[in-house]
Order: C-alpha cells, then sequence, then structure tokens
C-alpha cells in the first residue's frame, strides 16, 4: 500500500513538473487575449447597465423639474 501511494506522489509530481500548452510564448499571447475579452463583455455588460440607470435618471430629473416649475 505505500508503494501505491509513494507511486502515485511520483507521477503526480512528474506530470506537474512537464510543460503545459500554456508555457510558450504564444499560449503566453492566447492568456492575455482571453484575459481581455473577458474584461470587454464584462465591461459591456456593466456599460449597457449604466447607459439604463443614466437614462431612467434623467428621465426622472426632467419629470421632477416639469413638476415643480409648472405644478408648483
Amino acid at each position: 500500500m505505500l508503494a501505491l501511494e509513494t507511486l502515485t506522489l511520483a507521477a503526480s509530481t512528474a506530470l506537474l513538473q512537464l510543460p503545459g500548452p500554456l508555457d510558450s510564448t504564444l499560449g503566453t499571447v492566447f492568456l492575455a487575449l482571453m484575459g481581455f475579452l473577458v474584461v470587454l463583455f464584462v465591461g459591456r455588460i456593466v456599460l449597457s447597465i449604466a447607459w439604463r440607470v443614466a437614462l431612467i435618471a434623467a428621465v426622472a430629473a426632467g419629470v421632477f423639474l416639469l413638476v415643480t416649475t409648472y405644478v408648483v
């Protein structure tokens, strides 16, 4: 049983020392582009929400201006 654990530990250590597919210049560029795309995607969602909030705030301020100018 101890030999099996030692063999498993040695095999996992050897696998961790192998270079991965992202361990090159092209892999680094790929990871950077993926990160950039994630930032763009999240930013697009946040900006669409921000546009809606700004539009609602502008309409509410305009209605409040009209009500306070002509009604009161």
